[in-house]
């Protein structure tokens, strides 16, 4: 009898299970949400490298001018090793298409004899002058400016490819110029500062600050190698009467950690600008080009 029970009751289970299978079968497919897409991840390239520049054109220091033309090895070539100093570094920050770029630049150069010769003298100065002429710069230059990839172009080789940025930002500028001309007898001053024969003229602290745009070239011949060029035009009359910059390097890996890609970088770099202010023996002009090698680390985390 028991034995009996128990066929009934598989056989009851057997088609309760046959009848939940068939219900099932004609509901519609369950609706699966999709995952959200990934968030782009930050990361981050610091680059300090090196800039040897030579210099030319015009300063003009308490409405004295001097014209450079000084190479790199006319700079190189000074005799006091302090007047020849220099600390550049770039950082960029990386999100998606969006990217925040700083470039930093300190930089003391003195040029003399050949590399720069009088160009004019102010008036209240008579007498005449030896042909010596030295000028000493200290400058600061601060880059900051926000860059959107226009639009992204991807090579047939996995990690090879072009992108182009749009970037937008200032550029602020300090510098403190020295200029000294040889003396002879029978010289009248009037506002120059005698330093051991020699008559100096400062410019004090100037500071200036230029709107710039640019565009920025991106390609990658390989997962490891990148060549970037860029250049921007700025300052409208806003600080300067008008600046622009074109930089163009190569970076190649050379090492890869688990916290960040090294490369070596090599490149040029010319910077212009032309900026004046105030009148007279107030006067201060720099309408100069800056430009040479640079050569530095990149890396990437």
């Amino acid at each position: 009898m028991s034995g009996v029970r128990r066929s009934c009751q598989a056989l009851a289970v057997a088609a309760i299970c046959t009848v939940t299978s068939s219900f099932a079968a004609d509901l519609p497919p369950r609706a699966t949400t999709p995952l959200p897409p990934p968030i782009p991840a930050w990361t981050y390239i610091a680059m300090p490298y090196a800039w040897l520049p030579s210099i030319n054109g015009t300063t003009t220091v308490k409405g004295r001018s001097t014209k450079i033309d000084a190479s790199l090895g006319e700079i190189l070539d000074r005799p006091i090793p302090e007047e020849l100093f220099g600390l550049m570094g770039a950082f960029e920050a990386r999100n998606g298409r969006f990217a925040v770029m700083t470039d930093l630049t300190y930089m003391k150069l003195g040029i003399s004899d050949s590399g720069a010769r009088v160009r004019s003298v102010h008036p209240d100065i008579a007498g005449t002058l030896a042909a010596a002429v030295s000028v000493r710069f200290k400058m600061f230059i601060a880059e900051a400016a926000l860059a959107y990839e226009l639009v992204r172009w991807d090579g047939a080789t996995p990690g090879t490819g072009t992108s182009i940025d749009l970037y937008g930002g200032g550029r602020f500028w300090w510098q403190s110029a020295e200029a000294s001309l040889a003396l002879t007898a029978g010289l009248t001053i009037a506002d120059l500062t005698l330093r051991r024969g020699r008559a100096v003229a400062t410019s004090g602290d100037v500071t200036w600050l230029d709107p710039l745009v640019g565009l920025r070239v991106r390609h990658h011949f390989s997962p490891t190698t990148e060549l970037v060029l860029r250049a921007d035009i700025g300052g409208f009359g806003a600080g300067s009467d008008l600046s622009w910059q074109a930089m163009g390097y190569l970076n190649w890996e050379f090492n890869r950690t688990q916290s960040a890609a090294w490369s070596g970088m090599l490149g040029y770099r010319a910077l212009y600008v032309d900026f004046s202010k105030g009148h007279g023996r107030s006067r201060y002009e720099y309408d100069m080009l800056t430009h040479g090698p640079v050569v530095g680390v990149t890396a990437r985390f």
